[in-house]
């Protein structure tokens, strides 16, 4: 009796620990199946991307072409002597303004004037020779050819006069436009040869200056005379000068494959010099009242240009813009955005079409 009750105790335990283990895997694989479901609700969890946008809006722009000059003087001219002579007085220093005709300087002028008396004795000679033979011609006690040789003669005394006059007028030498003594070559004691290539002063008229422009051929639709143009100089770097584009050439140079456009620069205080360098701004035109976005939000590749515009769900989508005029800060959009679109403004080079972010700075369009 004792024996059989042990195998029955052994069969129970045996089943008993079939039991508990079927229990423990059961067990195991509930625990490994929520495992796996919270993996799965941490996998889901939304990763948006941080951006920044603006409202789109409308605004001006202009469009220009940007390039360097240098000023020039618009009237400039070397001061030549038309008389030989020695100079005996100096009248301006350089620095000096002058109008045109002022007396510069002189000439020692003894031998003129007494050339220029000489030749008026003999014309007051000959004009009361002439007097007196015209009587007679009209009384007819000589002939008509005599008087009229007398009356040639007359002409030539008369002429020989005035150009002693002249030349005794041209030992002062005076100032052929207003403006600026830039240089004096002359001083006191040089010899002067008449119409030589021997300068005694230069002058530069600094109430409106030059600059010239070389644009590519391909700009030459775009200028107009009238059209205007800002001025940034290196000697004046908080200051904007205003000029307008006065002449055009219309030549393009061959060699080149450039044309040249001068600007009228305004000077009335003279406080620009001739000499000076300037970046110029030159603008074509403005559209007013259009749709613009700063240049850093448009990402161009491969001739193609396009944006990304947020929508109330805070998906960016990726829109191709086509673009117009351009500026230092700004960009027209023709086609591809409208105002009051939110555009991505930082952040753009991490998206892709239709990417989730998350707007963490809102500007306004400057």
């Amino acid at each position: 009796m004792k024996t059989k009750s042990v195998r029955i105790n052994s069969s129970f335990v045996g089943l008993t620990a079939l039991i508990l283990t079927s229990s423990l895997l059961l067990n195991g694989c509930g625990q490994a199946d929520a495992s796996n479901q919270t993996a799965t609700q941490e996998e889901e969890v939304v990763v948006r991307i941080p951006v920044a946008t603006q409202d789109v809006a409308r605004s001006a722009i202009t469009s220009s072409f940007k390039t360097t000059a240098t000023l020039e003087a618009r009237d400039e001219t070397d001061v030549i002597s038309k008389a030989n002579g020695i100079v005996e007085d100096i009248y301006v220093e350089e620095g000096q303004h002058v109008e045109q005709g002022q007396l510069l300087a002189k000439l020692r002028d003894e031998e003129y004037r007494i050339q220029l008396a000489q030749a008026q004795a003999e014309l007051n000679s000959i004009q009361q020779e002439l007097r007196r033979v015209k009587d007679m011609a009209e009384r007819d006690m000589i002939s008509a050819d005599a008087y009229d040789k007398l009356r040639y003669q007359a002409d030539l005394l008369q002429a020989r006069f005035d150009m002693a006059k002249l030349n005794l007028a041209e030992t002062e030498i005076r100032a052929p436009i207003s403006g600026v003594v830039a240089t004096r070559y002359a001083k006191t004691g040089n010899m002067i040869s008449q119409y030589q290539a021997q300068k005694l002063f230069h002058i530069i008229a600094l109430d409106e200056l030059e600059g010239n422009l070389y644009l590519p051929e391909r700009e030459l639709q775009f200028v107009a005379v009238g059209q205007t143009a800002q001025l940034r100089l290196s000697a004046l770097p908080n200051q904007v000068v205003d000029a307008r584009v006065a002449r055009i050439s219309p030549m393009v140079d061959t060699q080149s494959g450039t044309f040249k456009v001068v600007l009228s620069v305004s000077n009335p205080e003279q406080q620009l010099k001739a000499g000076m360098f300037a970046h110029v701004s030159l603008h074509y035109a403005t559209h007013d009242d259009t749709v613009t976005v700063p240049r850093y939000a448009v990402q161009s590749l491969d001739g193609q240009h396009s944006v990304f515009i947020v929508d109330s769900d805070g998906v960016a989508h990726k829109k191709d813009v086509q673009l117009g005029f351009e500026d230092e800060t700004h960009v027209e959009i023709l086609a591809g955005v409208e105002a009051g679109d939110r555009l991505v403004v930082s952040g753009q080079a991490n998206l892709k079409d239709a990417a989730l972010v998350e707007v963490i700075k809102s500007e306004q369009q400057s």
